[in-house]
Parts: C-alpha cells; structure tokens; sequence
C-alpha cells in the first residue's frame, strides 16, 4: 500500500474516537446539562413548574420577587393568565394502578 494511505487510515484510527468520545462529553456535561446556566442562578425570578399542552404550548408558573405569576405560551406569544400573591394548593394526583390482565377482561363482551 502506499504510504499515504496509510497515514490517513492511522489518522482516522486515532482522531474519529478521539472527536466521538470530546463530543460524549460535551452533550453529557456541556450543552445537554443547560443551555445557558446564568439564567438559572437569578434570585430574583424563578420557574416553579411548567406543564405541556400541547407540541407548542404550556403554561408555567413562575415566581417573581414575592408574587407569582401563571402564563399560557404557545408559539410566537405569551399571556398572563394570573398574578397570585400566595402560591395556589397542591392538587392531589390520584393513581391507579392497572394489570394488563384487567384491561383484557374489560374487552371481552
């Protein structure tokens, strides 16, 4: 073989794991962590929660200084649906459980 084949297969052999394994660990502990974790330092503003309604559009809760505040965004807007100076009560999730077997039996006729 010729000699520059060579080099650039030796080439490749080194730098394709070395670029795979520098971008790992950008995705894990860079970009993938935050996009930008100065945002997330304020003391002033905070989210509280956040609840999708759709592909493009949720609402969040967020507090601000001492009051809080509940907005509806969707694509190119955002509203405010509330000012609240007390945070609102937690709404119980009620589970339940379900065994495959019941669902098959609630089929049959």
């Amino acid at each position: 073989m010729d000699k520059e084949i060579i080099n650039a297969l030796v080439r490749i052999i080194i730098l394709l794991p070395l670029i795979c394994g520098l971008a790992y660990l950008t995705i894990k502990f860079g970009y993938g962590r935050t996009k930008m974790p100065f945002i997330q330092a304020s003391r002033r503003m905070r989210i509280l929660e956040r609840l999708s309604l759709g592909p493009k559009s949720g609402l969040t809760l967020a507090q601000v200084g001492k009051k809080y505040i509940l907005l509806a965004h969707q694509e190119g807007s955002i509203i405010l649906v509330k000012e609240m100076d007390e945070l609102p009560e937690e709404i119980e999730i009620i589970t339940t459980e379900w065994k495959f077997s019941q669902l098959f039996n609630k089929q049959k006729p």
